[in-house]
């Protein structure tokens, strides 16, 4: 019985080896898969420059979420901790953010993206068209970046946000308001307010995209 119980503590160990190493693997690939979605963008500003004369981009910032960041949202999720529940069930686990002067510049973006044959846009959540009840706008797409390894081809997904100056601004105090400042619900009134600063922003928005388009025709 001893040995039996030494036998399967031994397999246990294995296994958990095995899964550490998959994981450390799955995250790698991660990490190449970014190196991809930013050498795009780079090319993309590159291009747009000589088309246009300025950068598109306002700041871009990347994010791979953390293996504990990974397990919470599981948690919180009720989703296997295992690779092949991650691979069917989490597509954020890269996350960039483009912040683009113009809303105009929002779709451009994306029409770039949509064209690209190493690049495929799996859905899109248009909260600029359809702002959130709070007065959030931003385009949220579900992506998959190509990465080309030595033993093939592989698809990586990521989330990519694209929104203007405004709609950041928004996005980031409002985040703050409600989850680093007040864990309690916000009033109804606070949100009123909010809102009313999203249709602000909206209108600012507007407004700078008019005054491009006239510089632009002049």
């Amino acid at each position: 019985m001893e040995i039996d119980k030494v036998m399967e503590r031994i397999e246990d160990q294995s296994e958990l080896i095995k899964l550490v190493e998959d994981f450390s693997y799955l995250f790698k690939e991660y990490e190449m898969g970014l190196l991809e979605l930013k050498s795009d963008i780079e090319i993309i500003d590159l291009e747009w420059q000589a088309k246009y004369g300025y950068s598109p981009f306002e700041h871009v910032k990347t994010r791979i979420k953390s293996p504990l960041s990974l397990k919470d949202k599981l948690k919180r999720k009720g989703i296997d901790y295992s690779l092949e529940s991650i691979q069917q069930n989490i597509f954020d686990i890269i996350g960039v953010r483009i912040v683009t002067t113009f809303e105009d510049d929002v779709y451009k973006i994306y029409d770039i993206l949509n064209g690209r044959n190493d690049l495929r846009i799996k859905r899109v959540k248009d909260y600029i068209k359809n702002p959130k009840q709070s007065g959030y706008k931003s385009l949220h797409l579900i992506v998959e970046t190509e990465l080309v390894l030595s033993e093939g081809v592989k698809w990586v997904p990521a989330e990519i946000q694209i929104r203007t100056l405004a709609m950041d601004f928004f996005a980031s105090t409002e985040h703050k308001l409600q989850y680093k400042y007040n864990t309690k619900k916000l009033s109804d009134s606070i949100r009123q307010e909010l809102r009313e600063v999203a249709d602000v922003s909206s209108v600012l928005d507007r407004k700078m995209t008019e005054v491009r388009n006239t510089i632009m025709m002049d």
